[in-house]
């Protein structure tokens, strides 16, 4: 058999040189995009704070419920890892930190509400004092909520702010007079 009778599909032989058809190379280009369409790039959740309630006030500290809205716009699910932030005093005054693990799970191309419940331990109760004479104090949750799938891992902030009233701040003076530490 000589080179010029043999039939390759996608290819055609003339003159004894080896030439790629149309049709192949339509192909190859219709592959390699569906090859760099797979390989793109994941896009990043968006993350929008919806709540922050506080559950209880103690000398140890505030629980907080924290409720976050997440979107995912990427073909694969994503687990939330965990949530974590510094609860503030009048948009200034530290008034402690806290961590959560959350289990939960973003679909693929779509949206999930992450709530998780976080201690936010006191690093120092005499720093509650010069708010005890105010009937109400906002505070505010700065924190971070960490997301991984497949092909991503990210950290992204929020913020989440409220008030606390004066009866829970006093709850909480009043229970670190008297309770032992623990």
């Amino acid at each position: 058999m000589s080179l010029h009778s043999r039939q390759t599909p996608g290819f055609a032989y003339q003159g004894g040189m080896l030439f790629v058809t149309a049709r192949a190379r339509s192909l190859a280009a219709a592959l390699l995009l569906g090859v760099l369409a797979a390989c793109a790039r994941p896009k990043p959740p968006t993350v929008t704070p919806t709540v922050a309630r506080v559950v209880a006030v103690s000398s140890r500290g505030v629980d907080l419920e924290v409720t976050l809205a997440v979107h995912n716009p990427n073909d694969f699910a994503l687990a939330a890892r965990a949530v974590d932030g510094t609860l503030y005093l009048d948009g200034q005054t530290k008034l402690g930190t806290g961590q959560a693990r959350p289990s939960a799970s973003i679909p693929a191309k779509g949206s999930a509400e992450l709530r998780s419940q976080l201690q936010v331990a006191w690093e120092s109760l005499p720093t509650l004092q010069k708010y005890l004479g105010r009937e109400q104090v906002p505070y505010s949750f700065r924190g971070n909520v960490s997301l991984g799938g497949e092909a991503l891992e990210v950290t992204l902030p929020f913020e989440l702010q409220g008030t606390l009233t004066r009866a829970q701040l006093l709850q909480a003076g009043l229970r670190g007079l008297f309770e032992p530490a623990q």
